[in-house]
């Protein structure tokens, strides 16, 4: 697969978005495809048959050879078809137009199945509830970008009375999207214009305490207000968005 390398990063965000939005979802083979590629990631001898192969970074064997690629698995297919991996000769590769942006296509793979065993992990919910679940579980595992998109769909639709709380989560994503690009000054107005729109809302909202989420941005103000900016996030600084029991 050929990309414009002008654009390859845009491009690679928007296929990782869909396909998490996809498997958040529920998607089998969305699911299947997040597993592949954490694998691929991985790089260690992984149940679905993965492994190192001679070639430098990006290039694993699939035993058996380009005739094994993509028979009977939805979710390599789905990945091939979408350009986030690709056949070299009996073996799959991160396309080599993406392979400036490696080190970020891995860490959204990782985050993005990372989030899915905390989306399985979580108690069933239902109706809005339910949808709110899966779009914190993109912005907990660090998928801000993904979050913002899936939320963005959502607040087409939603009642006037719930538009400033999806507007709130959707402006908090942008901020810390906007954070790990090293942006500081979109940060900053994003987070800002965000939490306003929070403040809005009841204490507990569609099944987020908002009222506790909103204590856990409030460092970050003074944080994106001193300039600070510019490194991807590890799990533990995130400021989850808690859930209502």
């Amino acid at each position: 697969m050929h990309v414009i390398p002008a654009a390859s990063y845009v491009r690679l965000k928007h296929a990782l978005s869909a396909l998490a939005l996809d498997a958040v979802r529920g998607r089998p083979a969305a699911r299947a495809a997040a597993r592949r590629l954490e694998a691929f990631w991985l790089a260690e001898g992984t149940p679905d048959g993965l492994r190192a192969a001679p070639g430098g970074p990006g290039l694993h064997a699939v035993p058996g050879g380009r005739g094994n690629a993509g028979r009977g698995d939805a979710g390599l297919r789905r990945l091939l078809r979408d350009g986030l991996l690709e056949r070299s000769g009996g073996s799959l590769a991160f396309p080599e137009g993406y392979r400036p942006h490696a080190a970020y296509a891995r860490r959204q793979a990782l985050r993005l199945a990372g989030a899915l065993r905390a989306l399985d992990a979580r108690p069933r919910r239902r109706g809005h509830r339910a949808a709110v679940a899966r779009g914190a579980a993109l912005f907990d595992a660090g998928l801000f970008f993904e979050c913002h998109e899936f939320f963005e769909e959502i607040w087409r639709r939603a009642l006037p009375a719930d538009r400033a709380f999806y507007q709130g989560i959707i402006l908090v994503a942008a901020a810390f999207y906007h954070y790990e690009k090293g942006t500081a000054h979109g940060a900053r107005v994003k987070l800002a214009e965000g939490m306003k729109r929070l403040r809005r809302c009841p204490p507990v909202h569609r099944g987020v305490r908002v009222d506790a989420w909103l204590e856990r941005l409030e460092p970050w103000m003074v944080r994106v207000a001193g300039g600070e900016a510019g490194r991807a996030l590890a799990a533990h600084e995130i400021p989850t968005i808690p859930l209502a029991d």
